[in-house]
């Protein structure tokens, strides 16, 4: 459902923004309208939407509640809730090692000196 349904579906059952953020004591109805539009996430407003017009938050938010599926395995066992996978495999490179260092610069590159090194010879210095 879109802003506009949404918004209608409350209108139906009598509410407005306004007294959906009162009752949640939320600042205004700005509130209720970035997270109906999903600008922003609340569960706590989805879930209060949800209770209002008697849809469940699956078919309301599809995009954020996922429907639980139940899977199983091909032998016939439950597959496990919290499947991990191996996290070293997939993980990210150290923070800073995707620049040039001064000492390795490839062929055709400019060796810029080290920040240290530029403060000790300054042009200024006697």
């Amino acid at each position: 459902m879109d802003y506009l349904d949404l918004k209608f579906a409350l209108a139906r059952k009598g509410y407005t923004l306004t007294r959906v953020a009162m009752e949640l004591g939320l600042f205004g109805p700005q509130s209720v309208q970035q997270v109906l539009t999903r600008k922003y996430f609340s569960a706590r407003v989805e879930q209060r939407v949800s209770e209002i017009i008697g849809i469940p938050l699956e078919k309301l938010f599809p995009d954020r509640y996922a429907r639980a599926k139940h899977r199983t395995r091909a032998d016939g066992g439950d597959a496990p809730e919290n499947h991990k996978t191996d996290a070293a495999a997939h993980k990210p490179p150290h923070p800073g090692s995707h620049k040039k260092n001064a000492n390795h610069a490839g062929k055709g590159e400019k060796s810029w000196p080290s920040h240290s090194a530029s403060l000790t010879r300054s042009k200024y210095a006697n």
